[in-house]
């Protein structure tokens, strides 16, 4: 009986390479409208900021002016993922759409003037808003505000 030495591999090596292969393959994806993208993005953040501090001011009524801002943003951000694959779109859609209905639902409660309701809709406005920008690479990504030196 002839006898055929098994090769054994260990695992770690194989993964280690997919996972490198993966990252590689991701980097190099490019985005056709990166800086529509970017521009999206950004605005949309802006607008999660600035209705967060209109909110703690108790300045409800530029609310719905925000909720425009949203739209605008919104608007250059489909004008920058619309030649991207129909799989990416697929999974950004309903986090594009959770965060239109999110901002439309913080725009209604800034007409009730309640700070309870309104303090909710902003936290799942700016949820929303986080969940489509973790689906882009983070050099894509809007950058933190760093406050000027001296502001607490």
């Amino acid at each position: 009986m002839l006898r055929i030495p098994m090769i054994r591999f260990a695992p770690w090596p194989l993964a280690a390479s997919l996972l490198l292969f993966t990252g590689v393959l991701s980097a190099q994806t490019a985005w056709k409208s990166p800086e529509s993208v970017k521009t999206g993005l950004r605005i949309m953040n802006q607008v999660v900021g600035h209705t967060g501090r209109l909110i703690a001011a108790k300045n409800y009524d530029q609310l719905p002016h925000e909720g425009q801002e949203f739209e605008e943003g919104l608007a250059v951000l489909n004008e920058g993922i619309a030649n991207e694959s129909p799989d990416f779109k697929t999974k950004i859609g309903p986090l594009l759409a959770k965060a239109r209905v999110a901002s439309n639902a913080m725009s209604e409660a800034a007409q009730t003037h309640n700070d309870a309701m309104l303090s909710v809709t902003h936290d799942q406005f700016a949820a929303a808003v986080k969940a489509v920008t973790d689906m882009f690479p983070e050099d894509m990504r809007p950058k933190p505000r760093t406050p000027p030196p001296g502001a607490s």
